[in-house]
C-alpha cells in the first residue's frame, strides 16, 4: 500500500503561483555582498572522541591495528580523462556546445567552505564541489579517474597508492597544486591535522598508514591492508585538496579550492553566484558559463520551480512530495524530463539508541523498542510512493550485500506484519517487564523536523506507548541532533538516516559501526566486528567477503540490537532534456556523486 497523491489538476494552479513567486528572482541578479563570515563547521567529528562500549564487558581496540597478510589487492591503473568526455549515449552523437547560465534552488546554504567538514546530504555539497577537485573522481558507473593526477597505481603487495600529479595545475589563488597540499589535505580528511574527520569520507582513517610526498609531483599513501574500497571512497565529493596550511577558520570566511567554477557573489543565507574558471586545467571545460543558486527552503516552492522550467534540476536527500508525482510522471512520459533512481539506496532510516548509559544499555530494552515499532505503518504513513526493506544496507540492484523482501518481511524481528506483529507488541511488553520496569518506564525522543522523518515522532510515540514506552519528544535542528547530542550519545532514543556515499560494505561498517567510528551515533563497539571489519576490508574474494559481512551484520543487527532499521523511499532526481551530460557515478546519493558535483561536464543543449 502506498501513499495516495493528489490530481495534477488540482495542483496545476498552485505550481503556477509559486513558481510566479520565484519570477523576480530568476529574471534579476542578486546584490553583491561580501563572503559570509560564518560558524565553524558543526560537521566535525573529533578522532579522540570518547569511546564507550556497548556492554561493561567489551574494550575498545583501535580496528586497524591489527596488521593483515599483505594480500595483493586488485591492481588498478585508470588512464586520467583530461578532455571533454561523453557521458551518455545521446551525449556521443552531438558536440557539447558553450555558454548559458545554469540556475538552481538549493533547500540549504552552505555556511561555510569546508567541503571536507560537510556531512550534510542537502544541497551544500551543489555548492562546493564545483569549487575544488579530488584526487580521484567518479563521472560514470564504477570508474574511477584520475581527477588532479595523470596516473595512479599500486605497489608494495597493494598497500601503497602512488599518485603522480598533474604540473601547473592552480588553486583558484593562483598558487601551484603540489604533493604537500594533497597530502596535507589527506591528513586533514582523517584527523590528523587539527583533530577533525571528515563525517563522510573519514573511513579512509580505517585504512591509512602514513602519507608521504616524496617529490614534488608524486604523493603514496600507504595503506595498513590492500582495499579495493580506498579508491572508491577517495572519490567521492567531500575528499577534496586544499592548499596546504588551510585551517577550518580560513574556511569560514573563503573556499580554497581549484575548482571548475570561481564563486563571485554571495549573500548570506541567500544565494551564491559562480563563473567558470578561465584558468581550469582540464582543456575545454567547463562548458557552462555561470551558475546561479538561491536558498529556498519550502519543498514545494523548490518543485514548482522545475515543474515549471524555471531550472533545469530537482534532487535531493529526500523523495519529491507525493502530490506532485502525477506531473513528473506527466513529463517523463510526455519526453520532456530525464529521471534517475536510487535503487541501491542511501539513506538508511533507523530508530538509533545510546547505548552507553541507562536505559538503553539494557539488551531487552533495546529489543522491545525495535519489536514494538511498526515498519509497515511507517512505510505507508511517512514515506512517498514505493518504500524497500533494510537492515544494515540497502538492498542494492545485484542483492550481493542486500536482503530481498522474502528474507526481511515477516522473518526479521520487528518487521511482523498483521498477526506476526501483533505478537511482537506482546513480546515487546514483556521484555519491558523483565528489563525491570513492571509499571513501564518514561524516555525521551530527540526529534528534528525533517520532510521524511519529521512526522514519524509521533508515530513512534503511539507504538512505543503500546508497550510502556512512555515518550515525551524533545525538538532539536538537525546539526543539534547529529553534532552537539548524536556523537556524544546525549540523548536516549531518535530516529535519523545514516546516508551512504558508496555502496561498498566497508563504509557503512567503518563509518557507523566499528568501535570509535568517525559517524557512531550510538557509542556501539564490539572486538568481533572490529575484528570482522578487517577481514572483510582485505578479503578479494567475493563470496567470502559477503559472507564476512553477513556475519557482522548478524552480529550488530540480531545479536546486539545496535539499532532499529526502518523502510527507506526510494529517492528519484529529475532534470530537463535541455541540460547534458548529466552522469551517474557509483555514489548511492546525487549530493556524494562527485563527478555530478563538479559540474564540469554538464552544457546546455539549446
Amino acid at each position: 500500500m502506498k501513499r495516495s497523491v493528489v490530481s495534477i489538476y488540482r495542483w496545476s494552479l498552485r505550481v503556477t503561483i509559486i513558481a510566479a513567486a520565484l519570477s523576480l528572482w530568476l529574471a534579476c541578479g542578486q546584490a553583491e555582498a561580501p563572503t559570509p563570515t560564518v560558524a565553524p563547521a558543526a560537521t566535525a567529528t573529533p578522532t579522540k572522541a570518547v569511546v564507550a562500549t556497548a556492554t561493561p564487558t567489551r574494550v575498545a581496540p583501535v580496528a586497524t591495528a591489527t596488521p593483515m597478510p599483505t594480500t595483493v589487492g586488485p591492481v588498478a591503473t585508470p588512464t586520467p580523462t583530461l578532455v571533454a568526455t561523453p557521458t551518455s549515449a545521446a551525449q556521443a552523437t552531438e558536440k557539447p556546445r558553450y555558454g548559458g547560465t545554469e540556475q538552481y534552488v538549493m533547500n540549504t546554504y552552505a555556511e561555510h567552505y569546508d567541503f571536507q567538514g560537510t556531512a550534510s546530504g542537502n544541497d551544500r555539497p551543489y555548492t562546493l564541489g564545483k569549487l575544488y577537485n579530488s584526487l580521484l573522481i567518479n563521472y560514470e558507473g564504477k570508474n574511477v579517474e584520475c581527477e588532479v593526477c595523470s596516473e595512479w597505481h599500486l605497489a608494495n603487495s597493494g598497500k601503497t597508492m602512488v599518485f603522480t600529479l598533474i604540473p601547473g595545475i592552480k588553486f583558484h589563488n593562483g598558487q601551484e597544486m603540489t604533493s604537500e597540499d594533497v597530502k596535507y589535505s589527506l591528513r586533514m580528511l582523517i584527523g590528523e591535522v587539527d583533530g577533525i574527520v571528515s563525517a563522510r569520507a573519514g573511513s579512509l582513517k580505517e585504512f591509512v598508514q602514513s602519507i608521504e610526498a616524496p617529490s614534488r609531483y608524486e604523493v603514496r599513501l600507504n595503506l595498513t591492508i590492500p582495499s579495493g574500497y580506498v579508491p572508491k571512497i577517495m572519490a567521492v565529493g567531500n575528499n577534496v585538496i586544499y592548499p596546504a596550511g588551510t585551517t577550518r577558520d580560513d574556511l569560514k570566511k573563503a573556499p580554497a579550492g581549484s575548482g571548475p567554477y570561481l564563486l563571485v557573489k554571495a549573500v548570506p543565507g541567500a544565494s551564491f553566484e559562480m563563473e567558470k574558471n578561465p584558468n581550469y586545467f582540464k582543456p575545454g571545460l567547463p562548458y557552462i558559463d555561470n551558475i546561479r543558486m538561491a536558498l529556498v527552503a519550502d519543498t514545494n516552492t523548490r518543485v514548482a520551480a522545475f515543474l515549471t522550467h524555471r531550472v533545469e534540476f530537482v534532487g535531493g536527500p529526500t523523495a519529491q512530495p507525493a502530490q506532485f508525482l502525477p506531473q513528473f510522471n506527466k513529463l517523463k512520459d510526455e519526453g520532456k524530463i530525464n529521471s534517475y533512481n536510487y535503487l541501491i539506496g542511501s539513506r538508511l532510516e533507523g530508530v538509533f539508541m545510546a547505548l552507553t548509559k541507562p536505559p538503553f544499555n539494557n539488551l531487552k530494552l533495546r529489543q522491545a523498542v525495535n519489536l514494538a515499532l511498526d515498519r509497515r505503518a511507517y512505510g505507508n504513513a511517512i514515506l512517498v510512493g514505493e518504500y524497500r526493506a533494510a537492515v544494515l544496507v540497502f538492498r542494492e540492484a545485484d542483492g550481493e550485500y542486500g536482503r530481498p523482501d522474502s528474507q526481511i518481511w515477516d522473518v526479521v524481528p520487528g518487521w511482523g506484519v498483521g498477526a506476526k506483529k501483533q505478537q511482537e507488541i506482546e513480546q515487546a511488553k514483556q521484555l519491558v517487564i523483565d528489563a525491570g520496569y513492571p509499571n513501564g518506564l518514561d524516555i525521551t525522543w530527540m526529534a528534528y523536523a525533517s520532510s521524511s522523518t519529521g512526522n514519524a515522532q509521533e508515530l513512534f510515540q503511539q507504538q512505543l506507548n503500546k508497550v510502556g514506552l512512555r515518550t515525551t519528544i524533545e525538538m532539536v535542528t538537525t546539526q543539534d541532533l547529529f553534532n552537539a547530542r548524536q556523537l556524544k550519545q546525549d540523548y536516549q532514543i531518535s530516529i535519523f538516516p545514516f546516508v551512504l556515499t558508496t555502496a561498498a560494505p566497508e563504509e557503512v561498517v567503518g563509518a557507523y559501526w566499528v568501535t570509535g567510528s568517525v559517524r557512531n551515533p550510538t557509542g556501539y563497539g564490539n572486538p568481533e566486528v572490529d575484528k570482522l571489519f578487517i577481514q572483510m576490508s582485505a578479503e578479494t574474494d567475493p563470496a567470502k567477503k559477503v559472507a564476512l559481512f553477513k556475519q557482522i551484520e548478524q552480529i550488530i543487527v540480531f545479536k546486539d540490537q545496535g539499532w532499529a532499521p526502518m523502510p527507506s523511499d526510494v529517492l528519484e532526481v529529475f532534470w530537463w532534456k535541455r541540460l547534458q551530460g548529466v552522469g551517474w557515478g557509483m555514489a548511492t546519493h546525487p549530493t556524494a556523486s562527485s563527478g555530478l558535483l563538479r559540474g564540469d561536464r554538464l552544457w546546455f543543449k539549446d
